[in-house]
């Protein structure tokens, strides 16, 4: 495992259905967790309720400056499977702008709407609206779904966008600099 000298993000893989289980015993062992949440209805035949689900199941993110004491604290807590790590070695920590983007993703999650303009591959930034400055790179395109796929961790996320918001990653750079 690769350790750094400063405090940095780093993504856990946890056990199905334990991310509230980890983030309570990291939370006790004085690390920093992020653990993304939306609220998502759940209808029952005799009854409506709203439940808190996880953004990103069996995923999460702890700060902490990562050693092999606090590795193993990690390791120790109940619901943690591994600090995440690629194929070829150790993975780098996550940077802060993946975070920001986690976050952002935290306050707005759901369906979004493609353009025909898209094509798998793209990096695309939203301009406006709640998610404003959120950058990722199109996964998979659905009839009218566009599925982001953000570095950070290794999966897609799906958010909710009107189509005069997203735009092309090229395009905005070539705004910047034709507006100069």
């Amino acid at each position: 495992m690769h350790y750094c000298t400063e405090k940095s993000w780093y993504v856990l893989r946890v056990r199905s259905q334990a991310e509230r289980l980890v983030h309570v015993g990291l939370h006790h062992k004085q690390f920093e967790v992020l653990n993304p949440t939306y609220q998502a209805l759940s209808i029952r035949r005799d009854r409506r309720k709203v439940l808190t689900r996880p953004i990103f199941n069996g995923y999460m993110f702890v700060r902490t400056l990562l050693n092999p004491e606090c590795h193993l604290e990690i390791l120790k807590t109940p619901g943690v499977v591994e600090i995440l790590k690629s194929p070829s070695g150790p993975t780098p920590p996550v940077p802060e702008e993946q975070i920001e983007n986690v976050r952002l993703l935290e306050k707005h999650v759901g369906d979004c709407f493609c353009g025909t303009d898209f094509e798998v591959g793209d990096a695309v930034f939203v301009k406006e609206g709640p998610l404003t400055g959120l950058r990722g790179v199109i996964d998979r395109l659905d009839r009218k779904k566009l599925h982001i796929h953000v570095d950070a961790i290794p999966c897609s996320v799906m958010i909710d966008v009107e189509p005069h918001q997203v735009q092309l990653e090229k395009d905005a750079v070539y705004q910047l600099v034709t507006n100069r």
